[in-house]
């Protein structure tokens, strides 16, 4: 679920790692290796997260050192957030299905939505994306 929030698989994982485990502290190459993710593209998701303000970072000899900062505003939603992503999901339910007798006569309450849409909206109403070719061959056989 947290990959629809967040796309970026790195950052996903390096915040999931993070909020599991808050009270530590890392360098660049301890978290590569922990969440098995190249070194250059973990630095540049962690300045990211650094300007952000949801982690600290400091330089220790010649490492930089992070962790998590507590008091980032959005901390305990994105603990919440990450802790619902965490625990297995039902799968979603399908509301409804028609047998092929039965879409004809869906179709008919379909284009009698699409007349109420085009008298509120104006019929200069343009879709968002095209047709995929496969959709509109159907829609096409379809008395």
């Amino acid at each position: 679920m947290l990959e629809y929030f967040i796309s970026s698989g790195a950052k996903r994982k390096i915040l999931i790692y993070l909020i599991k485990h808050p009270n530590e502290e890392y360098h660049l190459r301890e978290l590569s290796r922990k969440i098995g993710e190249p070194a250059p593209v973990v630095k540049r998701e962690l300045d990211k997260l650094d300007q952000l303000g949801l982690i600290v970072s400091w330089a220790q000899g010649n490492q930089r050192r992070f962790r998590v900062n507590r008091n980032f505003l959005l901390w305990p939603e994105l603990k919440s957030l990450v802790e619902k992503s965490q625990t297995p999901s039902t799968p979603a339910k399908v509301s409804t299905t028609y047998t092929l007798k039965e879409i004809p006569l869906e179709r008919k309450s379909w284009g009698k939505r699409s007349g109420e849409i085009v008298e509120a909206y104006g019929k200069d109403l343009k879709r968002r994306r095209p047709r995929h070719p496969s959709e509109a061959k159907m829609l096409e056989n379809l008395p």
